[in-house]
C-alpha cells in the first residue's frame, strides 16, 4: 500500500504518470483548527505528521476536554476547549489572548450522520461554519491583518445531480436530504458573507472519505462499504440500482488532509488573494474517479468471493434513485444503519464528475490521485497481495 509521503505528486493533464512535487508551503504557519477528531481532521493530522518539520503548528479547538497529546499528534501545540455551535466558537477573552499569532482558521467540524435530525445538522453544519468565519474576522481585527478562513463542505451538496458538478454555488433543489441541505445552506451563507465583506474564504467540498492510505485506520466506514455486505450477513444487498457510468469519488483521509494543506500553503504565496470574496474548490478524485462497475469488478477479483457479497448492478434512472433513497427515508422509519445505507446509494450510484479546475488553480496545479487497488484495500480491509517469489532457473530438459 502506498503511504501518504508517496502521494505527494501532481498529475499533469496530459499524463497518467506521477512526478514528485515539493511539500505544501505550510512551514512556519500557525493554524486554528476545529474538528480534528473527525475523519477529515484525523487526515489533516496524519498529513502533518508525514510532513515533519514542514508541517504547520496547529492550535486545536476541542469539545469538553483536552485530548491526550499522543492522540493529537506532534503538530498540535495547544488545545483550547470550545464549541463550534456557540458564538465565537465559545472562546473566551483569555483564550483569544493565549492564541497568539494565527495565520488561518480551518473548520473541519461537521455532523455527518445522514439520519440525524434537521436541527442537529443545521446547528453543527450551518451555525458552526458561520461562527468559524466570525472567529476569523474577529482575529483579523485583533491582529491587525487578514486571517483567512477555510470551511469543509461536501461534494454531496449536489444531491442527485448528474453530469459535471461545477465548483460554484448550486441551485436550489427540493430533492436534497437534510444533510445535503445543511451543507448547501452553509455554503451560501459563507459565500454571501465573503462577498459582502471581501474576506478570504475557501469552501472545500470534500468527496467520499476512506481510511489512511498506508494503515487503513478510519473513524467510520464509507458509504461504499455499507453497500457491499459480508457473506455472513443476512441483510446482504443482492442488486444495486445505479445509473450507467456511475462513478465512486473517494480519497484516503490523509490525502484529503494533504490537499487542504496545499490549499493553505499555496494561498499563503499570494496573501490568499485567490480566496477573496469567497471561492469553492472540490477536494475529490474528479475525472480520475473509477466507475462503480469497474470498482465492483476489481473488488470481486481481489476478494475472490471469500469475504464479501458483491451486488449485481441494475441500470436505474435518476427518478428511480430519487424514489428509493428519498421517498423511502421520508415515510419509513429505518434503523440508523439501514437509513445510512439508503442515503449512501446517492453517493456511489450517480454518473457525474466533480470538476477540479479551481482546486488545481489554488494548489499550483497539484491534484490528488490514488490507485483503485489502494482504495479497495483501505475500504474493505483486504490484505496486500505479495508478489510471487521468483522461480530459480532450471536446466532445459532434453527430448529423446
Amino acid at each position: 500500500m502506498s503511504g501518504a509521503s508517496e502521494m505527494t505528486h501532481a498529475w499533469p493533464a496530459d499524463s497518467w504518470l506521477p512526478r514528485p512535487t515539493p511539500p505544501p508551503a505550510t512551514r512556519g504557519l500557525r493554524l486554528l483548527v476545529a474538528g480534528l477528531t473527525g475523519q477529515v481532521g484525523q487526515g489533516l493530522l496524519e498529513a502533518c505528521a508525514a510532513l515533519g518539520e514542514d508541517a504547520p503548528e496547529i492550535v486545536a479547538l476541542v469539545r469538553r476536554r483536552p485530548r491526550a497529546a499522543h492522540l493529537m499528534g506532534p503538530a498540535v501545540v495547544r488545545q483550547l476547549v470550545g464549541e463550534v455551535t456557540a458564538p465565537g466558537w465559545g472562546l473566551t477573552e483569555t483564550d483569544l489572548e493565549r492564541l497568539g499569532e494565527i495565520d488561518a482558521v480551518l473548520n473541519l467540524a461537521g455532523a455527518t450522520d445522514w439520519t440525524a435530525s434537521h436541527a442537529l445538522l443545521d446547528k453543527v453544519n450551518v451555525l458552526g461554519a458561520v461562527n468559524g468565519l466570525e472567529v476569523a474576522q474577529g482575529l483579523s481585527a485583533r491582529l491587525g491583518r487578514t486571517v483567512p478562513y477555510l470551511s469543509a463542505s461536501s461534494v454531496f451538496v449536489a444531491g442527485l445531480s448528474d453530469g459535471s458538478v461545477v465548483e460554484d454555488l448550486l441551485s436550489p433543489d427540493t430533492d436534497r436530504t437534510p444533510y445535503e441541505l445543511s451543507k448547501w445552506t452553509s455554503e451560501r451563507a459563507l459565500i454571501a458573507r465573503a462577498r459582502r465583506t471581501g474576506h478570504p474564504v475557501l469552501v472545500a467540498r470534500v468527496g467520499g472519505v476512506v481510511g489512511n492510505s498506508a494503515t487503513g485506520r478510519t473513524t467510520r466506514r464509507s458509504s461504499l462499504y455499507q453497500l457491499v455486505s459480508r457473506r455472513e450477513e443476512d441483510s446482504a444487498l443482492r442488486v444495486l440500482p445505479a445509473q450507467r457510468g456511475a462513478r465512486v469519488d473517494t480519497l484516503p483521509r490523509d490525502v484529503i488532509g494533504e490537499s487542504l494543506l496545499r490549499l493553505v500553503g499555496h494561498g499563503r504565496g499570494d496573501g490568499f488573494a485567490g480566496w477573496r470574496s469567497g471561492v469553492i474548490a472540490q477536494v475529490a478524485a474528479g475525472e480520475r474517479a473509477p466507475t462503480l462497475a469497474a470498482l465492483l469488478a476489481q473488488l470481486e477479483g481481489m476478494d475472490a468471493g471469500s469475504r464479501y457479497h458483491v451486488p449485481r448492478l441494475v441500470p436505474a434512472s435518476r427518478g428511480v434513485l430519487q424514489t428509493v433513497t428519498r421517498v423511502g427515508t421520508r415515510y419509513v422509519r429505518w434503523s440508523r444503519q439501514a437509513g445510512n445505507r439508503l442515503h449512501g446509494l446517492r453517493y456511489v450510484t450517480v454518473n457525474r464528475v466533480f470538476e477540479r479546475g479551481r482546486f488545481a488553480a489554488l494548489t499550483g496545479g497539484w491534484l490528488p490521485a490514488v490507485p483503485l487497488e489502494t482504495t479497495l484495500r483501505i475500504t474493505f480491509d483486504l490484505a496486500e497481495q505479495r508478489p510471487a517469489a521468483p522461480v530459480a532457473d532450471l536446466p532445459l530438459g532434453r527430448f529423446q
